[in-house]
This record gives structure tokens, sequence and C-alpha cells, in this order.
């Protein structure tokens, strides 16, 4: 690509499908003026036939996924495939960030379809897993409160499950 993104609609038309394309290229600059690695693969969309490739990888490639917005669940989850006690440390979000809420509007209208695919996936697995294991924001409870995290993930969680 050459040059940094001129706004915040271009800079989201350049990186789209970066997850798609981190699934299914090397990750070489091929196509930009520098040569040194890119995590996206280059700046050439995401392809259909890609956006198999990273939904089939996903699902055949990956020993556990989960979503980190369902941080608590993702967790829950975990430690349900994996074993071992629940944690405070395990709900202390790390990177909390300074922005509280995000002007979409700047987007007009843009939706990165390729990376949306692949989130839906991601989802979907991450959804038949709960399934499998039984678990639910109910029945994370025990490892919630085996955390005892004070006002982390796991508060959030039992707030969320209290308003239900």
């Amino acid at each position: 690509y050459g040059r940094l993104a001129t706004d915040v609609l271009e800079f989201v038309q350049v990186v789209s499908g970066c997850s798609v394309r981190m699934l299914t290229r090397e990750g070489k600059a091929s196509g930009w003026e520098h040569k040194e690695p890119n995590p996206c693969g280059g700046p050439q969309p995401a392809s259909a036939a890609e956006v198999t490739l990273a939904k089939k990888r996903l699902r055949e490639g990956f020993v556990f996924v989960g979503l980190s917005d369902e941080w608590a669940l993702t967790i829950c989850l975990l430690h349900a495939v994996f074993g071992g006690n629940c944690q405070a440390g395990d709900f202390i979000n790390m990177n909390p960030g300074s922005v509280s809420s995000y002007n979409i509007s700047e987007l007009m209208g843009f939706q990165d379809v390729a990376d949306g695919a692949l989130y839906e996936e991601a989802s979907s697995l991450f959804a038949g897993e709960l399934q499998r294991y039984g678990l639910s924001y109910e029945a994370c409870q025990p490892c919630f409160q085996q955390a005892s995290a004070p006002e982390s993930a796991v508060g959030v969680a039992t707030k969320e499950l209290s308003s239900v």
C-alpha cells in the first residue's frame, strides 16, 4: 500500500478481510511497496475462496475458539475443555483502552464482509462448544465464583445473568 490511510474509512477498507488473509496467506508483503512482512498478507482484498479456506482452517486447525466479546464465557469454556481452576487473573482486562464508545458514522455503512463471515463461523463454533459442554452464564457461575474477581468480566457476567 505504501502510505498511511487518510481517514478512518480508508483505513477500514485497507484492513478489510485481514483476519481471513492472516489465515490464508503467507504474510509476505506481495504487492506492497515495502518488502517487510505484513500480517494481512498484502493489500489485495480477501477472495470468496479465501473466506471459505479461512473458515475451514478455523474449524479444522484450531483446538479452541473463543470470542473476546464473550470473554467470561470463553474463559469458562476454556476451563471446561482443558481443566484447571478459574482464576481471577483469567478475567482481568489487560488492554482496556481508553475509548468507551465509537462513532461508526465515519464508516458510512462500510461492512467487512470477509471478516464478518469468518466471525460468524467462529461464533457458530463457540455456540456449538458451549452447547456441547452445557455452558451458559448460569452454568458458569461456579467458575465465576471460584475466580471471585472484583468488577471484571466476572462481575459483568454476573450482572448480565441477574438482568436476564
